[in-house]
């Protein structure tokens, strides 16, 4: 693998792409000359859109990939359509060691679906989770999950907890993460059955345990920044 940091990117997924794709690898280089992109698409619409954003032959290969997925399609579709599609390709690139990352600005559901078909799960997490930057006061916060998983258990509220911790710290490595518990009202009834274990098992496990914070809104973990408590 190229010693830059190798980024695959989807480049027909979403509105308005390849452009606003291409157009963002080419405001990105300009100010970061370690980075190096595999670019999934339709090769031939590809290189005639380069010539407009002037990227430096030497930052990028291009990939062809013969379909593409599109915003109202189901998971399902997508995985219907295998290692044909552009989503795919970026996806695989990284299982096969050829990029460090896989972005796509398409079709959230199916590239949520397909990472877990193609990459597998941690050992031990059962969900994977949409995570998102939310800004505070002293800094940010990564927030998730963001709507991925509609119903969740103790564990999976756990596991949330230390990836999203994991995440945190890997994205500030200065500073310790705070884990808080973000629940709706309406879930109280069902407290002692889902958030009293996973109580138990952040205080048997955490080092320090986890610091439940309950508040009425979207059911979600909070990784916090120690200032912020």
């Amino acid at each position: 693998m190229n010693e830059k940091l190798v980024i695959a990117v989807d480049a027909m997924g979403g509105e308005n792409s390849p452009d606003k794709i291409l157009e963002a690898i080419s405001n990105t280089v300009v100010n970061d000359d370690q980075l190096f992109f595999n670019i999934f698409g339709d090769t031939n619409l590809l290189k005639t859109k380069l010539i407009k954003y002037k990227i430096p032959n030497n930052r990028y290969e291009i990939f062809n990939a013969e379909d593409n997925i599109t915003d109202d399609e189901s998971p399902l579709q997508a995985a219907k359509k295998g290692n044909k599609s552009s989503m795919w390709q970026t996806i695989e690139s990284v299982k096969n060691n050829k990029s460090h990352i896989a972005l796509s600005a398409g079709n959230t559901g199916a590239m949520l679906i397909l990472s877990k078909m193609i990459l597998s799960m941690i050992d031990g997490i059962d969900k994977p989770a949409l995570a998102g930057l939310w800004p505070n006061k002293k800094g940010m916060n990564v927030v998730l999950d963001l709507g991925a998983n509609i119903e969740c258990s103790s564990k999976n509220l756990f596991d949330f907890s230390v990836m999203g911790a994991s995440l945190y710290k890997s994205l500030y490595p200065q500073e310790i993460p705070n884990v808080a518990l973000l629940i709706v009202s309406a879930l109280f009834v069902e407290f002692n059955e889902i958030f009293v274990p996973l109580f138990i098992s952040s205080a048997s496990i955490v080092n320090p345990p986890i610091s439940p914070v309950v508040a009425v809104t979207f059911p979600c973990i909070v990784a916090l920044p120690a200032l912020s408590r």
